[in-house]
């Protein structure tokens, strides 16, 4: 018997009639759609207890569209907005990245005001700074992190050299990580063929620890993931409902933490940003939303019920 889900739909306040789908129901243009009966009761649940909601999100995917190059990719304004209504409105607030926390800053724009509260953990939590206090923590780079750079920017003018389609392809310097991006190549998918196994062989072989999403395989230093991150927060913060929003391979550890938050009988939601690139995430999704935009409609309707409940704002 294939599975049936009641879903709820969210665009220009339309809610249809249930509906029924062996496989995760699409979301509607620029919007989202409950796809799970934790989804459906995640908003009712934040808004009866804002002081007991955590609201952790990705970046890259989720809040700011994938760009060809990493270094132009920019939080969707309707996102700002939305998070900076959400800054007074929920108890802990967070961004959980493999951005450096120096790049996440300038992707929210932090020199202006509005999220004065806002948490970010860069690196998979290796980095954090917290907006509130001024407070941030980076640590020192290994050497290997260097050598790591090094060496994969000669295999990318190596591959050029024989391979014209894999020009283009572009090695990210992070804090203490390097990342291999093919979406830029003229030929990705042959760039991806060629230069992602070279960068697997080189992190095995330095000692780096392999992180693989959209068209990027990155090398750390460090071993760390957004499960780790986003645990630390639930244990200092004691949330009664967590909502954990990703798009890609590298957010599924800390998607599972909220589903196992749920299966104890705790409240919260995974919040899938789809992708054509990384569709087997939205099977984890207790709400999906249209790429950006639709997160950022989300976050809207979230804090929207948030202020209708508690703060006096009209339906």
């Amino acid at each position: 018997m294939p599975d049936t889900r009641t879903v709820t739909m969210c665009d220009d306040g339309e809610v249809p009639a249930t509906a029924t789908s062996p496989e995760p129901p699409a979301p509607p243009t620029g919007g989202w759609i409950a796809t799970s009966s934790a989804g459906r009761a995640v908003l009712d649940a934040a808004a009866a207890d804002p002081d007991g909601t955590l609201l952790a999100m990705d970046l890259d995917g989720t809040l700011a569209p994938i760009v060809e190059d990493p270094d132009d990719a920019e939080v969707l304004p309707q996102a700002r907005a939305a998070l900076e209504l959400l800054n007074n409105r929920v108890a802990t607030l967070a961004v959980i990245t493999g951005r450096p926390v120096r790049r996440a800053r300038q992707m929210l724009d932090l020199d202006r005001p509005g999220l004065d509260r806002i948490v970010i953990l860069g690196q998979y939590g290796v980095e954090s700074y917290d907006a509130a206090t001024g407070r941030m923590h980076i640590p020192e780079a290994p050497p290997v992190v260097e050598q790591a750079r090094r060496r994969l920017e000669h295999a990318v003018v190596v591959a050029a050299s024989s391979d014209p389609g894999t020009v283009g392809t572009m090695v990210e310097v992070k804090e203490g990580a390097v990342a291999l991006h093919t979406r830029r190549a003229a030929d990705r998918e042959l760039a991806w063929s060629v230069l992602a196994p070279t960068a697997r062989r080189l992190g095995r072989e330095l000692g780096l620890f392999i992180e693989e999403g959209r068209e990027v395989v990155e090398l750390t230093a460090w071993h760390t993931t957004k499960a780790d991150a986003l645990t630390g927060l639930v244990e200092r913060t004691r949330p009664s409902t967590v909502l954990m929003c990703g798009d890609d391979l590298g957010d599924l550890p800390a998607l599972d933490v909220v589903a196992g938050l749920i299966e104890k009988g705790g409240h919260g939601a995974r919040v899938v940003s789809w992708s054509a690139e990384q569709p087997t995430v939205a099977g984890r999704a207790d709400v999906l939303c249209d790429a950006p935009p639709g997160v950022a409609r989300f976050l809207e309707e979230l804090a929207r019920r948030i202020g209708a409940e508690h703060l006096g704002i009209g339906e």
